[in-house]
């Protein structure tokens, strides 16, 4: 069995331009866990652990959803928290990334164990939090963020994953990339 999800890549420029940023995190306590940058991407649909002699199949499908797929521009927008989670909103031009990922929940729904029926959001995710954080590190979080605002790239590519869980944390290899447009 191999763990596997559909991404895209965040460019270098904006994960070297975030690094600084994850220390004031890091700091909130053992009870943050920051991503670091090598594990900063954008998750379209993660598939959980598959056989791994259908992996070709999730090969065709990644290169299937992104044939009439355009590049597009994203940028960072505000903070935002789910419970347990604090991320980066993106913006721009995302209804793309949104096929695409209705697309691939759509094909890959009968391999799934379970269809994830939340709409599509974009976010970046920049920790988990073993317990809801306070309003005061929300407020500590949204300063340190907040100066990325609109910070943009071109997505161009999707990236099928697999990812290997460690003690460590989990490590990411992309098994391949699929460029917008064929």
């Amino acid at each position: 069995m191999v763990r596997l999800f559909y991404a895209v890549e965040i460019d270098e420029e904006v994960k070297k331009a975030l690094r600084p940023a994850l220390d004031p995190i890091r700091k909130l306590g053992n009870h943050v866990r920051v991503v670091g940058p090598g594990g900063m991407h954008l998750t379209l649909l993660f598939l959980g652990d598959q056989p791994e002699e259908i992996v070709p199949d999730f090969l065709q499908i990644g290169k299937n959803a992104v044939e009439m797929a355009r590049p597009c521009n994203v940028e960072i927008g505000p903070p935002g928290y789910f419970p347990r989670v604090s991320y980066l909103t993106l913006t721009g031009e995302i209804e793309t990334l949104g096929m695409i990922a209705s697309m691939l929940n759509e094909t890959c729904s009968g391999y799934l164990e379970k269809q994830d029926a939340r709409p599509f959001k974009a976010h970046l995710t920049l920790a988990r939090h073993k317990k809801n954080i306070t309003g005061q590190e929300k407020e500590k979080i949204g300063k340190e963020f907040s100066r990325f605002d609109g910070k943009s790239w071109i997505i161009d590519e999707l990236v099928l994953f697999k990812s290997d869980l460690t003690p460590k944390g989990a490590i990411y290899t992309a098994l391949e990339k699929f460029k917008f447009g064929g």
